[in-house]
């Protein structure tokens, strides 16, 4: 699920479903893949910070992975003990989300024109723009694939 679904839940606040709701899990699904795959080289790879990231994307710190990720860069992953599958991945995972988040800014400024609306108009308003912003947002995952290809395919 997503922050913001979550943090709804969680708090019984109401909240209308973005196209970010279902972009956002999705990531974080890349994320914990590329956590517990090894890739070709078949070893397991345990060691220390790997571990500490596998905890964080499979249990409430998901927030925190996310930063981790942006931080990490793919040579001082490997060197860490990352293992080569999660550092090579790492260049399809930083730029992704920054992309989300500039998704979620419009989605935003979205739901701000639809409160000027109402009725039909709001209905078509939101509709319309969770296809576009749902499509952007799968759109942006492909491209990142496609400029990434290269090194993806050495990690596979």
């Amino acid at each position: 699920m997503s922050i913001d679904l979550l943090c709804a839940l969680r708090g019984k606040d109401h909240h209308l479903h973005s196209p970010i709701d279902d972009l956002e899990p999705f990531c974080f699904t890349a994320q914990w893949a590329a956590a517990f795959n090894d890739g070709a080289s078949g070893g397991r790879h345990n060691e220390i910070e790997i571990q500490r990231f596998r905890e964080m994307i499979a249990g409430d710190r998901r927030a925190m992975a996310i930063i981790l990720v942006q931080t990490l860069t793919p040579s001082f992953a490997a060197n860490a003990g990352y293992g080569p599958f999660f550092a090579q991945f790492l260049a399809l995972l930083t730029p992704w989300w920054p992309r989300l988040f500039a998704l979620a800014r419009g989605w935003s400024l979205v739901m701000s024109q639809a409160d000027a609306l109402e009725g039909r108009d709001k209905e078509k308003h939101l509709g319309l723009n969770f296809l576009i912003y749902g499509y952007r947002g799968v759109a942006e995952y492909f491209e990142l694939v496609h400029e990434h290809r290269a090194s993806l395919q050495g990690a596979i």
